[in-house]
């Protein structure tokens, strides 16, 4: 866990030393997260988190940037009340992540309906390359204290962004892991009958400067 906290304060540090840059657009964010786990035998997205950290954005084009971010998030999975009374055991995980997005952003600035230019959106794809910094895994109300999560993983990422003022906005995202969290038995690594996270993500975001369009 030193090492993993170690490596992480390093990121952050590399982080901020690009916000200070002349040319970037950074800010902060904060939200809500909704997730469940594909393999785990239970469906729904039962389990809620949340997220924050920073972002720094770069122009590379007319109407595109690119958008790198550092944040702390809390994905997982959880029964429901209809899963238990079907006789599932309660189940709780929880999934303390380190994540860092590489976004591909374009804004429709270059758009309009019925004469209002649509520059107040902007669309984003791109993956993030995610960190397990701790988890809780429970069934049955009993930890599985030796379950083999594993420690980095890919996700990919789809979003749409609002802006709500020159500073705030409104981001939504929905959120897939790429590669496996966690491997189940003999199967292949190219198999998608691993473990995977899903999860559904809004927040808040805050520009340190407001961007240029």
């Amino acid at each position: 866990m030193k090492k993993k906290f170690f490596f992480i304060i390093i990121l952050s540090f590399f982080f901020v030393q690009n916000i200070d840059a002349q040319s970037f657009n950074g800010g902060v964010l904060a939200g809500a997260v909704t997730s469940q786990v594909n393999g785990d035998g239970y469906a729904g997205f039962h389990q809620l988190g949340w997220t924050a950290g920073a972002y720094v954005g770069l122009p590379i084009g007319e109407n595109f940037t690119l958008q790198t971010e550092l944040k702390y998030s809390l994905f997982g999975s959880h029964s429901d009340v209809k899963e238990e009374e079907y006789g599932l055991n309660y189940y709780n995980l929880r999934l303390h992540y380190v994540e860092m997005p590489i976004m591909f952003r374009y804004n429709l600035g270059n758009f309009t309906v019925s004469g209002n230019n649509l520059d107040f959106i902007t669309l984003e794809i791109g993956p993030s390359l995610d960190f397990l910094m701790r988890y809780r895994d429970e069934t049955a109300y009993s930890p599985n204290q030796n379950a083999p999560w594993l420690f980095f993983s890919i996700t990919g990422n789809l979003g749409i962004h609002f802006d709500l003022s020159d500073r705030l906005g409104l981001g939504v995202r929905s959120m897939n892991s790429l590669t496996p969290i966690r491997l189940k038995g003999e199967v292949p690594l190219y198999s998608w009958n691993h473990y995977y996270n899903i999860a559904l993500q809004a927040v808040i975001t805050y520009n340190i400067k407001a961007p240029n369009k």
